[in-house]
């Protein structure tokens, strides 16, 4: 069995403050790093043949502190994968949470993020920011879908069988990728700062399990 550990970085500061934070970046939180603490002694039981972040620092100071403590995974190989990235916002990068989700919703007929994805699926909110955003630069539903696809295959045929991979990625990508390979959960709720989410990758991708 092959099987990859993604995390979701702690909470940072443009977390707290409940902006968009997508490829641009900020520190975690005091919160943020204990998030990323208590997330590295669940998984201490289990050794990790590999350890991957994004490129940014709010993945990569998260993979530093959950392999702090880590005791099973010294000296285990550690690469930065730019696919793992959060998903891009365009220019709503760095805009208020609510803002955003008004100016995207209002031509759906509503304001709300969590009521738009029951009614029309979370990929498909790729394409609606995409439509919403004046330059059209945030990122579509087939870009997403190609990248996280790609993603995942990548890191697939770097483990052998019997080994696993910690994987630290972001929120919206990882709720993605949850809803991607599993058909047995309708809705999939966005996962919180530090939480845990396994993927079977032996054959075709399996959710195991998410948010814990």
């Amino acid at each position: 069995m092959k099987t990859i550990y993604f995390v979701r970085h702690g909470q940072t500061l443009l977390n707290r403050f409940r902006r968009m934070q997508g490829w641009v970046d900020s520190p975690l939180t005091e919160k943020g790093e204990a998030q990323a603490k208590a997330a590295g002694e669940k998984l201490d039981n289990v050794h990790f043949d590999l350890a991957v972040s994004s490129d940014m620092m709010r993945a990569i100071h998260t993979l530093d502190i959950i392999l702090a403590n880590n005791h099973q995974s010294q000296n285990v190989t550690r690469e930065i994968h730019k696919d793992i990235r959060e998903i891009y916002f365009g220019s709503f990068e760095g805009v208020d949470s609510t803002l955003t989700w008004n100016i995207i919703g209002a031509p759906h007929g509503n304001r709300s993020q969590e009521v738009l994805i029951k009614q029309y699926g979370l990929i498909k909110m790729r394409d609606f920011m995409h439509d919403a955003d004046p330059f059209h630069e945030a990122e579509t539903a087939a870009q997403l879908e190609e990248r996280i696809k790609r993603s995942v295959k990548h890191i697939q045929d770097e483990l052998e069988d019997g080994q696993n991979a910690i994987v630290v990625s972001h929120g919206t990508f990882l709720r993605n990728v949850a809803s991607m390979y599993t058909d047995k959960v309708p809705y999939v709720e966005q996962p919180t700062n530090g939480s845990i989410m396994a993927l079977d990758v032996t054959n075709t991708p399996t959710l195991i399990s998410y948010n814990k």
